[in-house]
């Protein structure tokens, strides 16, 4: 497969993109300090409860909710109170905690290590890059970093293979991290998905479900024929979406209406086949007419998730999340040339984050240009609307 693997890294957000040979992005992960909740995540949580009935441990790991620990027949049986090194073995969800498994013993230094920090807190992310390189079967052709320390430490940290460790780059101009990779990110939180022969997905995630409906567009009105051609379209378009936007639980799809039942199950197919390179496990039920219906393994949260927030009458719909727009912009203003002085022009929910949150990031792209970063708050702004005006 080759291509390229972009790892570009703020205190407290990293955001990993994964190019075929074609300049195709094939996934996208954003790992968020603030927003644990990937399979794999190893955190030091705190016990707040025993539940005697469910034979669990629910502890705190810095999520809304608590998460679950099954203490099955495990000979250690934890207090309350007591910091736990712990590692999510589910992805939370809107009306369920993580599901956690107690981690592998940290030994003595990493129990010194942990004395010294507050839970609950995150130790290593289940996404790791460098772990993904490691477990990749075809490596990519590039490992490119837009951050100095970093690049430093993928170094030492892959000295046991060499082969690896000669792909890294270290792009000190941000050539490969421009408006392009914005535009990629921004296109993946919007529900409209344009396909190639003129029609779309709408995309619309909802509390318990996500619903794709698939429009004619262009091909409205053209025939049978014309339908079929737009299902499969949409059927290869919609393997690749649940990937990038790492859309999970129950999906219900709505294609274009089918000649008669043998064109459905060939469509069925078709998607099956689609789906089959998809790292997560998938389920596909038999059609119901032009409804499809799949059930995919939720391992972290999706992506609208992590950047978006609920809005609107019961939580149905998503808006920005500040704290994302607030690491956006800083990674435009890192961009910028070291003799630009900019001023950015926020919400205040925005600005709130780049003194919550998104502060250690802000502070090291305010070191790493010498001066303080302007903020201008814009009550009555939506958040993102947040610019970036040059002084």
């Amino acid at each position: 497969m080759s291509g390229r693997l972009l790892i570009s890294s703020l205190p407290g957000e990293t955001r990993v993109f994964r190019f075929d040979a074609r300049e195709r992005l094939l996934w996208l992960r954003v790992q968020r300090a603030d927003r644990p909740g990937a399979a794999g995540d190893l955190l030091l949580g705190r016990v707040q409860a025993l539940d005697a009935g469910l034979n669990a441990a629910f502890v705190d790991i810095g999520l809304e909710r608590p998460g679950l620990l099954p203490l099955g027949r495990s000979k250690r049986r934890p207090t309350e109170g007591e910091a736990l090194r712990v590692r999510i073995t589910r992805a939370p969800s809107d009306d369920k905690g993580a599901r956690l498994a107690f981690a592998v013993a940290a030994g003595a230094e990493g129990a010194e290590q942990d004395a010294a920090r507050k839970p609950p807190c995150l130790l290593r992310a289940g996404d790791d890059p460098l772990e993904l390189l490691r477990s990749d079967e075809q490596p990519p052709d590039e490992v490119i970093f837009d951050d100095l320390e970093s690049f430093t430490a993928a170094q030492g940290a892959l000295r046991d293979r060499p082969e690896l460790r000669d792909r890294l780059i270290l792009d000190r101009q941000g050539s490969s991290f421009g408006n392009a990779l914005e535009a990629e990110v921004e296109a993946l939180v919007q529900p409209l998905v344009p396909l190639p022969g003129g029609g779309n997905l709408l995309i619309e995630p909802v509390r318990t479900l996500t619903a794709i409906d698939v429009n004619a567009g262009a091909h409205g009105g053209q025939g049978a024929r014309r339908s079929v051609e737009v299902n499969r379209e949409a059927a290869r378009e919609i393997a690749h979406q649940l990937r990038l936007r790492d859309l999970s639980g129950r999906v219900l799809i709505d294609f274009l209406e089918m000649p008669g039942r043998e064109e459905r199950q060939r469509l069925a197919e078709f998607l099956r086949k689609a789906l089959e390179g998809d790292p997560e496990p998938v389920q596909l039920f038999p059609p119901r007419g032009q409804l499809f219906e799949l059930t995919r393994r939720r391992s972290r949260p999706p992506l609208h998730e992590l950047l978006g927030r609920r809005c609107g009458l019961g939580g149905g719909g998503w808006a920005r999340d500040p704290v994302a727009v607030a690491y956006e912009l800083l990674r435009r203003v890192r961009a910028l040339p070291p003799t630009a002085r900019p001023r950015l022009h926020v919400a205040p929910a925005v600005e709130a984050a780049l003194r919550g949150p998104a502060a250690p990031a802000r502070a090291a792209i305010e070191t790493r240009r010498g001066r303080a970063l302007a903020c201008d708050i814009k009550p009555g702004r939506a958040v993102e609307l947040a610019e970036i005006v040059i002084e």
